[in-house]
């Protein structure tokens, strides 16, 4: 199955709750990476959490003629990357239609802020619990710098031209991903609430965990009239790889602002400007990403200037 030409995969994918069981990997994190029109990038995260979708938004369909950037920390290591999606990897169908189910249970059952560790009995011969969990969020910029004091970047009340708060998504890890149980610890999990299904004659069963205090990302939205812009920051570790149809129509160049380096995209559907900043007294990094939602109705220059809010 080819990730980028997959119409179910990407809806499946449009939601950022993706745990370990999730996906086919101990540390293989993949999500939905936002959308505005046609086309969607997906996106492959090799860490052991989860990250939100929106890293990169979409482009209308056009010709091949692609770039395809990355970007390194002062010890020369990738920690963002653009692929073809020809190299992105395949994954069994039965196993993605046990996260289509687990998605929509999570998408319904599930509150504002909350999360759970759901058991799927059809499609999951090998037993595996998928977590799903909602954002929170905030339409007072004031209540979300509360919420994120201590983080080290900026929650900006408006950007350029006007452009301002709208609301953000907050989406903190869940306790059982900061601490992973032992491969013992989950079969008995997995097979509790299988027993539990069975005995409620459902197709499903849920076990209620709670949120931490860790972040995993920031969606935060501006508006000027019906024009909107979109910063998302992620908390990660290791490289974060985006993977794009080769049919998509984008050109992308490198450029420095303030001595760091940032990967500027234009398509059809807007502009975007991504860049990585470590994280103080950690091995972590934030990806950063802007994006123009309006269909290119800012500049380079402009998205340049609104970069440089988030580098003081």
């Amino acid at each position: 199955m080819r990730l980028d030409k997959d119409q179910d995969l990407k809806e499946l994918l449009r939601s950022p709750q993706f745990s370990e069981t999730d996906l086919s990997g101990k540390v293989m994190k993949r999500l939905y990476a936002g959308q505005t029109r046609k086309e969607r990038f997906l996106v492959k995260y090799k860490v052991s959490v989860m990250v939100i979708a929106g890293m990169l938004l979409t482009a209308s369909s056009g010709f091949a003629a692609v770039q395809y950037q990355s970007l390194k920390n002062k010890q020369g290591e990738v920690t963002y990357q653009v692929k073809p999606a020809k190299e992105a990897p395949a994954y069994e169908e039965e196993e993605l239609q046990r996260l289509r189910i687990s998605r929509d249970l999570g998408d319904t059952l599930l509150q504002e802020g909350s999360a759970a560790i759901f058991y799927v009995v059809a499609h999951n011969p090998s037993r595996q619990l998928d977590t799903r969990f909602k954002p929170v969020t905030f339409t007072d910029p004031s209540e979300l710098r509360s919420k994120l004091s201590g983080q080290p970047f900026v929650i900006a009340d408006s950007l350029t031209d006007n452009y301002t708060f709208k609301s953000a998504k907050v989406f903190f890890e869940p306790v059982n991903m900061v601490n992973p149980p032992t491969p013992e610890e989950e079969a008995a999990t997995a097979e509790k609430l299988r027993k539990q299904a069975e005995a409620s004659k459902r197709e499903y069963a849920m076990m209620p965990v709670e949120l931490s205090n860790q972040l995993l990302n920031v969606r935060t939205v501006y508006a000027q009239g019906k024009n909107e812009i979109a910063v998302t920051i992620v908390k990660s570790k290791g490289e974060f790889t985006a993977y794009v149809d080769e049919k998509v129509e984008f050109t992308s160049e490198k450029v420095v602002v303030d001595g760091v380096e940032m990967i500027y995209t234009q398509y059809k559907g807007g502009n975007s400007m991504a860049w990585t900043a470590e994280v103080p007294g950690s091995t972590e990094h934030y990806q950063y990403q802007i994006d123009d939602m309006s269909g290119q109705y800012l500049s380079k220059a402009e998205m340049i200037e609104i970069a440089k809010l988030y580098l003081k």
